[in-house]
């Protein structure tokens, strides 16, 4: 007997490590920002069910089990009544409460700690307790927002305090990356303009698209001075005239043109003229990624003036600041900010059960004709810039929050409370909806027992009966699930 516990006990101990290293892992090779969004999100979770675990216990209830995760258990010990652990598949968590309908079987001993036992109020407490942390999430995750910075309540500081002028972000492959400029570094000057405002900062740059400029800036107290030549991004007007370009793309290296560096909108017409109609690979970074990619077999139709195909791009942003509330301010702006978002997210749930649907399985439907590479990717902005924007209304994976999680965080911690937020409201609201196995399933399962149990008669609904809807209610979910995953795998969505 000893000896088995001791081997279970090992086994146990070996796969906690092994989870705890595929964190570091994952921390390793994919950045800290999806460390910070996957426990994020195993937190929100675990708050969920200790909701459940909570109110179950305070009302009574036997809890048997607590476990973050489904599938093969990796990890779990038991105190008490109740067994606590991790199990393999991170896509959800569970508390286990006995006797939650007629189908369970409950040791006699324990049937009047059953949940089916329970008094209305009491299961309405239980039954709402998860989602009522997700709003509680919500609540504490915009207070903390409106400590330091007012911009979520609306508050627009002035334009000469709007921006810090310390940098927030450096693009990669860009004219700031190539003067070696980093996050946190000061903006003094460019070309010989100190800094003004943003948007003055922003016209300069597109006018001097291909120009050689000194750029100064201030690093750990030291004043520095280096010397880069202003990118070039392309206009609707320049990447017209190439066809699996899009605008914004910044173009890195083209097939066949050898050129010192990344080539500028003038070498590219100068070798493309003589090619039009060709089809050529070119090395670009994508806007919508702000990532390096191939686009195989573009055509170059037409050229236009420099001046109209391209403007310039230095690849910086600066941090944006604002006052942000009192502890009696925030605390007042969070809770009438908390009931915006979970009135936005209540009139959302219709067009993401409808057009997000639709936009979801779009993006993994084939044309009647096939795409090469440039028209798949002209195809992908055509969708990406239509007005109504479908991407808004698409549906994401666990995945594809993760991703967008690990790319706020590489923003700001603002950005990834703000999305955190959003989460939190969304779970809270849709885990709310009257469809078994939802909690809000389980509250029009008791609500309807409650009518219709009156004059000393206690009315049971036959669980066995319902089976069917949940099932296919499930189906749906993990189909939808799975497509939204593929489709943020070979289709990442990007806002930015």
């Amino acid at each position: 007997m000893v000896g088995s516990y001791s081997v279970q006990q090992l086994g146990d101990q070996i796969r906690l490590a092994a989870l705890v290293a595929a964190v570091v892992l994952l921390g390793i090779f994919a950045g800290s920002g999806w460390v910070v969004i996957v426990l994020s999100l195993v937190a929100m979770l675990f708050l969920h069910e200790l909701g459940h675990f909570v109110t179950a216990r305070l009302t009574g209830m036997k809890v048997s089990e607590f476990f973050i995760g489904f599938g093969p258990r990796l990890w779990s010990f038991r105190r008490g009544e109740t067994e606590y652990g991790i199990k393999a598949i991170w896509i959800g968590a569970y508390v286990r409460i006995v006797g939650m309908n007629n189908l369970d079987q409950v040791d006699p001993a324990d049937e009047p700690r059953s949940f089916r036992q329970q008094s209305y109020p009491r299961k309405l407490l239980v039954l709402t307790a998860g989602s009522g942390m997700h709003f509680i999430l919500v609540l504490a995750l915009l207070f903390a927002v409106l400590l330091s910075d007012g911009r979520v309540a609306g508050r627009a500081p002035d334009s000469a305090e709007s921006h810090s002028w310390v940098l927030s972000t450096v693009s990669p492959d860009s004219a700031a990356a190539v003067a070696g400029l980093q996050p946190g570094d000061e903006l003094i000057s460019l070309a010989g303009v100190s800094r003004s405002s943003f948007d003055d900062f922003s016209l300069l740059v597109q006018q001097l698209a291909g120009q050689q400029v000194e750029v100064v800036y201030r690093r750990g107290g030291t004043t520095r001075s280096t010397v880069t030549t202003i990118g070039e991004r392309l206009t609707a007007e320049g990447a017209a005239g190439i066809v699996g370009l899009i605008q914004g793309d910044r173009i890195l290296a083209v097939e066949g043109l050898q050129v010192d560096g990344a080539p500028t909108y003038s070498q590219l017409a100068e070798y493309g003229r003589d090619r039009i109609g060709e089809p050529v690979d070119m090395t670009i970074v994508d806007t919508r990624t702000g990532q390096p990619a191939v686009v195989e077999d573009a055509i170059m139709t037409a050229f236009v003036a420099p001046t109209e195909a391209v403007q310039g791009f230095f690849g910086v942003s600066a941090e944006l600041r604002a006052e942000g509330l009192s502890v009696a301010g925030a605390a007042q702006e969070s809770v009438r900010q908390t009931l915006l978002v979970t009135r936005d997210v209540l009139l959302a749930i219709p067009a993401v059960v409808t057009d997000g649907l639709g936009g979801t399985f779009d993006g993994l439907r084939g044309d009647d004709q096939p795409a090469t590479g440039a028209q798949a990717a002209r195809q992908a902005e055509l969708r990406r810039l239509d007005s109504s924007h479908p991407d808004e209304n698409r549906i994401l994976s666990i995945y594809g929050v993760a991703r967008i999680g690990a790319e706020a965080a590489s923003n700001s911690a603002v950005d990834v409370l703000l999305l955190l937020a959003y989460v939190n409201a969304f779970i809270g609201v849709f885990n709310l909806l009257p469809l078994l196995p939802l909690d809000g399933g389980h509250v029009a399962v008791a609500t309807y027992e409650r009518i219709r149990s009156f004059g000393g008669r206690v009315h049971r609904v036959d669980a066995a009966r319902l089976l069917p809807v949940a099932y296919a209610f499930v189906a749906v979910l993990l189909m939808v699930g799975v497509v939204a995953l593929l489709r943020d795998i070979f289709d990442p969505v990007s806002f930015g």
